[in-house]
């Protein structure tokens, strides 16, 4: 079950300082620098009494059967010192067949005074049934992120959304930030393009970092233009969405990335509305769309398409109807920000 984390660095102390609320869940810490996660569960590590807390690293890259023994008997008790107990299990994806075996019971039904909390860096490589026991926390990438913003601000604005939501991309970004000319290229580039040319690079299942990291910025790009796109435009995009499904080797992690980055403008309608620090944009060059669109937004359907996309984003099931799931996340999203155009 993933647990969708608004990329907000206040809202991570919060979770921190308040995670008794947790008692009795297993959740997971998921970024993709293992020292950050290391630095973060420190600091969740500060607010219990160190005498109820168990922690499990992995040794000579494995964790075995006999590490979840030991936590199961740390389990027996309730906390001495604190509200609850905290047991820590540093790079859940190392555990072996047998130690995830014998954990699963454990995930789904934590003890009510214990908090479960795991960290990797490579979430799908866990086995499907510790993913549905956890609730996933994306941690974003502060560090980096500050980084790059102290290097060069520019860039950092035209790529917040990858620096904050991918470790991989975010690193990318700073190896290059010297080569400010070639990154703002690959910007402009995309600016240049029709509607179904940014579709087709959303949609690229290439590994390669500069593609992965236009097709978030080509999704943006395509919705800063819906203001001026008539219906038949709009259901253009979405006809070659589903025309392209028979060549998607992954159609769900391909519903999942238009849930994940639809949650994002969502999260943004939010700032947007009740704050003027809009630094806290999830993509801060989504400003002018959300500061100049003529738009009127509707928050209660917002508010319904945050709990539509965030249950995407936790299905582990394929069988799912692509062509009915995409045009309805589309139309959602019109329906929320721009309802004339359906009139």
């Amino acid at each position: 079950m993933d647990y969708y984390l608004i990329y907000i660095n206040e809202v991570i102390h919060i979770k921190i300082k308040s995670l008794n609320t947790f008692s009795g869940s297993s959740l997971c810490f998921v970024n993709g620098d293992i020292n950050y996660l290391y630095k973060i569960v420190n600091e969740v590590k500060k607010e219990i009494n160190i005498n109820d807390v168990y922690e499990i690293f992995p040794e000579k890259g494995n964790i075995k059967i006999d590490d979840i023994r030991k936590m199961q008997e740390f389990l027996e008790y309730k906390p001495n010192f604190s509200s609850y107990k905290l047991v820590v299990i540093h790079e859940i994806d190392k555990m072996n067949q047998q130690a995830a075996n014998a954990i699963l019971k454990i995930l789904e039904e934590p003890p009510t005074f214990a908090v479960m909390l795991s960290t990797t860096t490579k979430w799908y490589n866990l086995l499907p049934t510790i993913r549905s026991r956890l609730y996933k926390i994306l941690i974003p990438n502060s560090d980096i992120g500050k980084k790059i913003k102290e290097k060069n601000e520019k860039i950092y604005i035209e790529f917040s959304y990858s620096i904050n939501s991918n470790y991989k991309l975010a690193k990318y970004i700073f190896d290059n930030i010297d080569n400010e000319s070639k990154l703002i290229e690959m910007i402009n580039s995309l600016k240049g393009l029709k509607n179904l040319e940014l579709v087709e690079i959303i949609l690229s299942e290439d590994e390669d970092t500069e593609k992965e990291l236009l097709k978030y910025e080509a999704f943006f790009e395509l919705i800063k233009r819906f203001e001026n796109l008539d219906l038949i435009e709009i259901q253009s995009v979405i006809d070659k969405i589903i025309s392209k499904k028979n060549s998607i080797a992954n159609k769900l992690d391909t519903i999942k990335l238009f849930a994940r980055l639809f949650l994002s403008l969502y999260h943004d309608a939010y700032v947007y509305r009740l704050s003027s620090y809009w630094k806290e944009f999830s993509s801060l060059k989504m400003y002018e769309f959300f500061g100049f669109s003529n738009f009127k937004l509707n928050f209660e359907n917002i508010y319904e398409n945050i709990k539509w996309c965030d249950n995407l984003t936790r299905l582990n099931i394929s069988n799912l109807n692509f062509d009915l799931v995409i045009t309805t996340m589309f139309f959602r999203f019109l329906h929320a920000f721009f309802s004339d155009k359906e009139e």
